[in-house]
C-alpha cells in the first residue's frame, strides 16, 4: 500500500516539473504558474460535466460530496464552489440557475445568492481565474433517487457563460 502511495506522489511530481518545463520554455514563467495551477485544481475538482460553458470551468466542489454520485439529503443546504477563468473578460455578475433533473423531469431549486456580482462580494479574484460560492437547498419534496443536478449562470448581458451537470442521489 505503501509502495502504491510513493508510486502515485512520484508521478505527480513528475507531471508537475514536466509542466512546468514544458510551459516554462515556450510560454514563460507567468504561463508555467498558470499551467501548473490548472493543473492541480484539475486533480482536485469534483469530476463535473461541462454542458456548453463559455468560462473554463477549472474547478468544482460541493460541500457533502466527495464521491460520484454525490449523497444529498433532503432538507440539507449544500455549498457548492466554482473557480473558473473567464477569459479576461473581467466578468462582475452572475445569476445562477440550479435545476434537479430526475427521470426526465425538471424542477428549479432553490440558490443563494441567486445572482452574484462585485458588490456582494461573493465573485472572488482568485489567481489565475475568479470564484463563486453559493448555497443550494435540497427540498423536502425531492424523491428519493439518483439524477443530475444541472448548474446554470448567465453574465450581465443574459448569455450563458457557465453550464455543468454532476451526478447526484437524494436520500
Amino acid at each position: 500500500m505503501r509502495l502504491k502511495f510513493f508510486y502515485f506522489i512520484l508521478l505527480y511530481l513528475y507531471e508537475m516539473i514536466s509542466i512546468a518545463l514544458t510551459a516554462g520554455r515556450s510560454l514563460g514563467l507567468q504561463s508555467a504558474s498558470k499551467a501548473i495551477y490548472r493543473k492541480f485544481l484539475s486533480l482536485h475538482t469534483l469530476p463535473f460535466e461541462d454542458c456548453g460553458s463559455h468560462y473554463d470551468l477549472l474547478y468544482v466542489s460541493v460541500s457533502s460530496c466527495s464521491t460520484i454520485p454525490c449523497p444529498m439529503s433532503r432538507g440539507s443546504t449544500v455549498t457548492v464552489k466554482v473557480i473558473f477563468d473567464d477569459n479576461e473578460e473581467d466578468v462582475a455578475f452572475l445569476k445562477h440557475k440550479v435545476r434537479w433533473i430526475f427521470n426526465a423531469v425538471k424542477t428549479d431549486a432553490a440558490i443563494t445568492p441567486e445572482s452574484c456580482d462585485d458588490n456582494d462580494n461573493c465573485l472572488i479574484d482568485e489567481s489565475n481565474g475568479k470564484s463563486y460560492i453559493a448555497e443550494v437547498f435540497v427540498n423536502n419534496t425531492l424523491p428519493n433517487i439518483r439524477g443530475t443536478m444541472t448548474w446554470m449562470a448567465v453574465n450581465q448581458n443574459n448569455l450563458e457563460v457557465i453550464c455543468f451537470k454532476i451526478p447526484v442521489v437524494i436520500m
